[in-house]
């Protein structure tokens, strides 16, 4: 599995690989993370990661053309910041780190969405 985030590629090749570059990027104040099985530009599936000093929130792109989003669950109104202002993101679809790292390692194995997290379908 590949994780790209901005200039950085890491190649994981073991799901420990996987969870010390995560953990390393979630720790972070602002991250958009890319993770897909070659590293490929508009290769599916794929995930997509932000991260700011909270939170994060999940986007998974399905190779039959769905997009997902996280959710919490809950029904709050608003928005959060992440990658300095560069996305403002619906504050139902933020999740905690934890459940983040969890989904993406989930994905490592079966290349799915994690039960872990709950969804919500864009298209």
């Amino acid at each position: 599995m590949v994780v790209d985030c901005g200039h950085d590629k890491y190649q994981c090749d073991s799901a420990n690989d996987l969870e010390r570059v995560i953990r390393e990027l979630l720790a972070l104040d602002s991250a958009e993370v890319w993770i897909s099985q070659k590293g490929e530009q508009d290769e599916y599936p794929c995930m997509a990661l932000l991260v700011n000093e909270r939170c994060a929130v999940l986007n998974y792109f399905g190779d039959d053309g769905s997009c997902y989003s996280s959710s919490n669950g809950s029904h709050t109104d608003g928005f959060v910041s992440f990658c300095d202002g560069q996305y403002e993101i619906h504050s139902y679809q933020v999740i905690s780190k934890e459940a983040a790292l969890t989904a993406v390692l989930d994905h490592y194995r079966d290349n799915g969405r994690s039960s872990a997290v709950m969804w919500d379908q864009l298209y």
